[in-house]
């Protein structure tokens, strides 16, 4: 009987092939190949190119709900929580950088298709949580009372899923040289968007001047 070891060398060459080429371009054949077994053993596994792929990126998104939702579950108070949050978020992305490339390319060339059900455990998880985070932080009277946590919660995890993304721009904004960003300058970002965050959820918000009325005679 193949192994667990044999399955998980599948999925990591088909997703390195899939982030490098996309659903469309990569072939089962080229995927046995880059993992170094026979085809028949592949479909052992996996009945077809498009089940690998969605387990491809189920793996993706799964390691990423769990590194999240675990911060989010901590004692302490919402701003701790939410800097945790974004630190774990980075360190999904750290520690594989090619989730970023396969994830804009799914929803480039297949709407999020093959994505929906992992899409769907991580609104039902750390979302939902960063959204009931931002909801407690309100009700202590800790951020902003105005703030939809919703669009809230997804400014706070855009800023990092950015930097990743637009690695190449990225790379010449900063002047990284040709290998980009590193992992450790992802992490200092990290730092920089949790505190970027927690001011604009902190923030009191401008009072406009009071215009002068003029005494009437």
């Amino acid at each position: 009987m193949p192994d667990t070891a044999s399955r998980d060398q599948i999925l990591d060459a088909a997703e390195r092939l899939f982030a490098e080429q996309g659903f469309a371009r990569t072939t089962i054949k080229r995927i046995g190949g880059e993992a170094g077994v026979n085809s028949a053993l592949l479909y052992y596994y996996f009945a077809d190119k498009e089940e690998l792929y969605r387990q491809v990126l189920q793996r993706l998104i799964g390691d990423l709900v769990r590194r999240t939702s675990g911060s989010l579950d901590r004692p302490g108070p919402p701003a701790a929580r939410l800097r945790a949050l974004v630190e774990a978020q980075a360190e999904a992305i750290a520690s594989n950088p090619r989730f970023p490339r396969l994830l804009v390319r799914e929803l480039a060339e297949s709407d999020a298709a093959h994505a929906v059900g992992p899409l769907h455990v991580l609104a039902a998880t750390t979302f939902r949580r960063l959204c009931d985070l931002v909801r407690e932080g309100q009700a202590a009277g800790v951020f902003r009372p105005g703030l939809d946590p919703r669009f809230a919660a997804i400014s706070i995890v855009s800023q990092v899923a950015y930097f990743a993304i637009a690695r190449p721009a990225i790379r010449i904004l900063l002047d990284t040289g040709p290998d980009g960003p590193s992992p450790e300058a992802l992490r200092r970002f990290a730092r920089h968007a949790a505190e970027f965050a927690l001011a604009a959820l902190t923030a009191t918000p401008a009072v406009a001047p009071r215009r002068r009325t003029r005494r009437a005679g």
